[in-house]
């Protein structure tokens, strides 16, 4: 699916930690809210 200069992005939901705490980020929750950027960085912090 592609995406064009000022399409909305489809909504996701990622899983991650802060420390102990477990927590869920979904682009819906934040729509309307803040501005969110998305920055995607391939086999970052991996021994590849």
């Amino acid at each position: 699916m592609a995406l064009n200069v000022g399409d909305t992005a489809p909504d996701f939901a990622l899983r991650g930690a802060t420390g102990e705490e477990k927590m869920t980020f979904s682009l819906a929750d934040q729509r309307g809210k803040k501005n969110v950027v998305i920055a995607f960085f391939p086999a970052a912090f991996t021994p590849v």
